[in-house]
């Protein structure tokens, strides 16, 4: 199947899912195209800038092609979800584990007054939301979020999710940050690979609100956190074109992890 991409987009999660575009995409209360991923092979690599998470299982990406998306006249707009209704029959959950004795159980994810709630009662959980509905090139990801629980925790944005990998941008509370490449087949080097690592002043440590931004423009990726640019820089070795869209939150050796995901302020 022929996937269709839209270039540019500007995709904007707070829960908000913003995407600014050339076209609008309709976010509300689809079912799933595809079996959410389960767990394959231990990572190489764990996406996490703690240095006490154990490595956590890679998740498998979906082996059918993604949805064929429809595109609508262009508005020239800005679309964004304010998840003022539950429209997360539109994405795909899927949980790992750091170690065997984590429960997945305890990780859940809700809507909440214009809010997108993950909550984590327990060590060492990593969960996703893949959006299924559009695949995508040149995209930009953009979260606003408060965190109401512990102070360890990661944030992550996620670009380019395919059968063949994805980029994802993992901020963690204690200022640090990396960006990974996710490769699901072996054709570099299979697991979780880092592409840039480092870390940031403008992190908000604590129950603070924070934005970031990940673009991924060609072969170029960026990261700007509270609207400083913390990374910029041409990835040559990985080289994933498109796909879809996500966001992830992760625990670590504390708990509760309370993270509100929100409308971002126009």
């Amino acid at each position: 199947m022929k996937r269709n991409v839209l270039k540019p987009f500007l995709f904007l999660a707070a829960l908000i899912l913003i995407v600014g575009l050339a076209c609008s995409v309709d976010l509300g209360g689809k079912t799933p195209e595809a079996p959410a991923p389960q767990p394959i092979v231990p990572a190489t690599e764990a996406p996490t800038q703690q240095q006490s998470a154990p490595e956590p299982v890679a998740p498998e990406p979906p082996t059918a092609e993604p949805p064929t998306a429809t595109l609508l006249p262009s508005t020239g707009s800005y679309f964004k979800e304010d998840f003022n209704s539950d429209v997360l029959g539109s994405w795909t959950n899927f949980i790992t584990t750091g170690t065997t004795k984590s429960d997945k159980s305890k990780a859940k994810h809700s809507i909440e007054n214009g809010k997108l709630t993950f909550n984590m009662t327990d060590n060492y959980l990593y969960s996703y939301l893949i959006y299924d509905g559009q695949t995508y090139d040149d995209v930009r990801v953009e979260v606003s979020f408060d965190n109401r629980g512990k102070n360890n925790n990661n944030v992550s944005l996620i670009c380019r999710y395919s059968e063949d990998g994805w980029y994802e941008f993992n901020i963690a509370s204690n200022g640090l940050f990396n960006i990974l490449a996710y490769d699901a087949t072996g054709a570099v080097h299979k697991g979780y690979n880092t592409v840039y690592s480092s870390g940031s002043t403008a992190i908000k440590a604590g129950k603070e609100t924070n934005v970031y931004r990940a673009i991924c423009s060609g072969r170029n990726l960026s990261l700007y956190i509270n609207g400083t640019e913390a990374a910029n820089f041409v990835e040559k070795k990985f080289g994933y074109t498109n796909g879809k869209v996500g966001l992830s939150v992760s625990s670590f050796n504390v708990y509760p992890i309370i993270v509100d995901i929100r409308l971002y302020p126009k």
